[in-house]
């Protein structure tokens, strides 16, 4: 144990803590920008936000990672030949900054640009951005390009703690623009794909192009805005079918504003209409009424202005979408015919056919894009399954080594690709052992990744705890300090585990500490199924049955005291005693008439071959448990770990 009588740290160390703490703040800002870099990227691909909407997030995270205090960005336009402030802290309202194409050229050439030494050609450029430099006070300029296309600008004011940055912060600076760059770029790629869609849909060639989309979100923003534009309509809506749920649902609805009012129930941000009941056949159906009815007969409906309750007091016109098997996939509708003058005009015989035609082509582009979406999640979910096998058969180890005294013996099954189960025997820097088996919450890259983070920090915490010497007995470590630092390492980890997983991921874990030469085992119980202790003379132990603390990760450590603190249990073990570890895919493996093997036939089973070798003994639990199990499928992850002392 720690001695309290030992000197603070030097100053020298503490600094060096210091920088520790220094960096890791710096880590952890740089990981979560990096993660709203991700997020914005994703919102920008699926076509729910543009770069305008984004500059203000964009901006404060540049500024957030760079400790910078004040901050603009500044988009480029060459049809105007102009800069507008698209962001800017503090928010006000800037005029546009003209700008030569000369020094557009000159701009391109330089990376990073100090406000008080502008290059030469750049001066009159600077002078006319006077009152946006003083107003944000900046001192560092970066040009947003890609290749040789300018986008924009980033000025940047004062730094926090400091006159300029570094040379790594100059990097990070470089790699921040870019992004934003990039985003500039799509932003501006999907602006003029959407004009030059317009414009061909105005030339009759819609349908081909909306078949052609592939996101499904992208599939339905287009089907609605082409269809309000073709039927020179001002609103329109996507409702889909949840055919299990007997639903229809919104999907994409123009303008956002267009749903106002409803009896149709709220489902967290979607509009969900129930089909289940029977359409009215009044003459004053509702809007409602009216997409129930094209959704369950198939053919199409319209609503007068008095009787919409859904889309604002419009006079609809609704058409089903039907797929390649004439199953119905949804309801389109369009709202106000507007005619020159901005009067509001009834549909035509002659717009429900075009409607109706336009539907069957968006049927197909809805489809296509679902089937799309579909092969590319089950390839990822593929690629990351594959990763997390790959990640896991690190984590397994290949042989357990040789204890003296002692006899190891492991089995790993995992129920598919990737489990998330895991066992270890790891050999400590004070010739002690620790035994550890884990069993983490989900499957897939997930629990992988948690599990490898469950190992990676466990030993980092047996490389620290078992180098000290203080405390030692005669024979080695005495069990008090085993037992402290054990508890100790629980803690850790629990921390560890909880930042690193969501609320769903979460370990149960199982430690043993064995010192060969006491053959004292000091175990600690984590949430997890107690090992069983069975002695040479048939007397069976449940280990950390009574003594032991919740799962890892699942509670911050501050509400651990108040729910059930780690604690350790010392036992000792003589010639002949077996210890059996193992995951709940061992006990609650249910057989073809839904029995669970539980721990009554794990008792008897490993009675029955206590007094052969740890090897004899797993290949017999191993068969004991797929005997039982039969033609059922397998449940879990199957894991055992047999320790026998000689």
């Amino acid at each position: 144990m720690k001695d309290l009588s030992e000197p603070i740290l030097d100053r020298d160390s503490q600094q060096a803590h210091g920088t520790q703490n220094t960096a890791e703040q710096t880590m952890e800002r740089l990981i979560f920008s990096l993660s709203e870099l991700e997020h914005l990227g994703q919102t920008l691909i699926s076509g729910y936000g543009n770069f305008n909407h984004s500059s203000k997030t964009y901006l404060r995270i540049t500024l957030g990672t760079l400790q910078v205090t004040r901050g603009v960005i500044l988009r480029y336009h060459p049809t105007g030949n102009n800069l507008d402030v698209i962001a800017s802290t503090p928010e006000q309202v800037f005029p546009s900054i003209p700008i030569e194409s000369e020094e557009v050229a000159n701009l391109l050439q330089h990376p990073i640009i100090e406000n008080n030494t502008p290059p030469v050609g750049l001066e009159a450029f600077f002078a006319r951005s006077a009152e946006l430099v003083e107003t944000v006070d900046i001192r560092l300029w970066v040009p947003l390009k890609i290749q040789d296309e300018f986008l924009g600008m980033i000025g940047l004011g004062r730094f926090l703690g400091r006159e300029t940055l570094v040379a790594w912060e100059q990097e990070l600076l470089t790699t921040l623009a870019h992004q934003i760059s990039i985003a500039i770029a799509y932003s501006r790629m999907v602006e003029g794909i959407q004009s030059e869609k317009f414009r061909l849909f105005m030339l009759a060639e819609s349908a081909p192009q909306i078949c052609q989309l592939l996101q499904p979100e992208d599939a339905a923003e287009q089907v609605v805005l082409q269809a309000v534009s073709f039927l020179d309509a001002n609103a329109g809506a996507l409702m889909l079918t949840r055919p299990e749920q007997q639903e229809l649902e919104l999907s994409y609805a123009f303008p956002e504003t267009l749903v106002e009012s409803a009896t149709a129930q709220q489902n967290g941000n979607a509009l969900v209409i129930s089909c289940g009941e029977e359409v009215p056949a009044s003459q004053e159906a509702t809007s409602v009424d009216m997409l129930k009815s094209v959704a369950k007969d198939g053919l199409p409906g319209h609503c007068l202005p008095e009787s919409d309750t859904l889309f604002g007091g419009k006079t609809l016109m609704a058409v089903p979408i039907s797929g390649r098997d004439g199953d119905v996939l949804g309801v389109l509708v369009v709202g106000d015919k507007e005619e020159r003058g901005g009067r509001i005009a009834p549909f035509t015989d002659e717009d429900v056919v075009l409607l109706d035609s336009f539907a069957k082509q968006a049927g197909v582009a809805i489809e296509n894009a679902h089937l799309h979406q579909e092969a590319l999640e089950a390839r990822q979910l593929q690629a990351e399954m594959e990763e997390a096998r790959k990640i896991q058969e690190n984590l397994i180890p290949d042989d357990l080594p040789d204890i003296p005294g002692y006899e190891v013996a492991g089995h790993y099954e995992p129920r598919g690709p990737v489990g998330g189960d895991y066992y270890d025997c790891i050999a400590l820097p004070t010739g002690h052992w620790g035994l550890s088996i884990a069993d983490v919450s989900g499957k897939g890259m997930q629990a992988a990744l948690l599990m490898a983070t469950l190992r990676a920090g466990l030993i980092s915490e047996l490389s620290r705890v078992n180098t000290s010497t203080s405390g030692d007995t005669e024979n080695g470590v005495c069990p008090s300090t085993v037992y402290t630092e054990l508890t100790e390492m629980a803690m850790t980890l629990n921390s560890l585990l909880y930042a690193s997983g969501t609320e769903e991921k979460y370990a149960t874990f199982f430690y043993s500490h064995l010192n060969p030469e006491t053959d004292i085992l000091t175990t600690l119980n984590a949430g997890h199924n107690p090992p069983l202790l069975v002695r040479k003379d048939g007397t069976c132990k449940w280990l950390g049955e009574e003594v032991g603390g919740i799962p890892l990760g699942m509670f911050p450590n501050d509400m651990v005291s108040s729910i059930a603190e780690y604690e350790a249990e010392h036992i000792e073990l003589v010639s002949g005693d077996v210890v059996i570890y193992y995951t709940d895919g061992v006990t609650e493996t249910v057989n073809i008439e839904d029995e669970y093997y539980e721990e009554e036939r794990l008792v008897e089973a490993s009675k029955a071959c206590k007094d052969v070798s740890a090897e004899a003994i797993r290949e017999h639990l191993h068969g004991a448990v797929m005997g039982f199990q039969g033609e059922a499928d397998q449940f879990d992850d199957l894991t055992l770990l047999i320790l026998k002392k000689k």
